[in-house]
C-alpha cells in the first residue's frame, strides 16, 4: 500500500507542477500582450497629443488673423468717418468727375453758367456707404484668403 500513496503522490506532485508552470505560461502570454496594447496604446495617445497641438495651433492662428483684419476693419471704418466728418464740415470736399454738355447753339433764354455740379443729399450718403461696404468687403476677402 506503501507504493500506491506514493504513486498517487508523484501523480499530484505533476499535477501541481504542471498547473503551476501552466499558470506561469499563461502570466507571461498575458503580460506579453498587455505589453503589446500598451505600445500600441501609447502611440495613439502621442498621435492624438500631436493632432490635439496642432489644432490649437491653428486655432491661434486663426484668432491672430482675426484679430488683425478685424482691426483693419475697424481702422477703416474710422478714415471712412472722418472723411465724412471733413466733408460735412467742409475741411475737405469731395469731388465727381462729370461732364455737363454746353449747348452748340445759345439762345437768348440762356442763364450762363451754372454752379459746379454736387451730390444729393441721398447720393452722398450712398457714397460713404458704399465706401464703407467695399472696405468691409475687402477686409474679409483678405481674411478667408489667408
Amino acid at each position: 500500500m506503501k507504493w500506491k500513496v506514493k504513486a498517487v503522490s508523484v501523480v499530484v506532485g505533476i499535477v501541481l507542477i504542471g498547473s503551476a508552470a501552466y499558470s506561469i505560461y499563461s502570466v507571461y502570454v498575458e503580460n506579453g500582450r498587455l505589453t503589446d496594447e500598451k505600445k500600441s496604446l501609447t502611440t495613439q495617445l502621442s498621435e492624438k497629443n500631436a493632432i490635439i497641438t496642432n489644432q490649437q495651433e491653428r486655432i491661434q492662428h486663426l484668432a491672430e488673423l482675426d484679430t488683425k483684419h478685424t482691426q483693419e476693419l475697424t481702422n477703416a471704418k474710422s478714415e471712412i468717418d472722418t472723411l465724412r466728418a471733413d466733408i460735412a464740415a467742409g475741411r475737405r470736399k469731395l469731388r465727381v468727375q462729370a461732364v455737363c454738355p454746353v449747348p452748340e447753339t445759345t439762345s437768348s433764354r440762356s442763364m450762363g453758367d451754372a454752379g459746379t455740379p454736387q451730390l444729393t443729399e441721398a447720393a452722398r450718403q450712398d457714397y460713404y456707404d458704399l465706401l464703407r461696404m467695399m472696405a468691409e468687403n475687402e477686409r474679409q476677402t483678405k481674411y478667408l484668403q489667408d
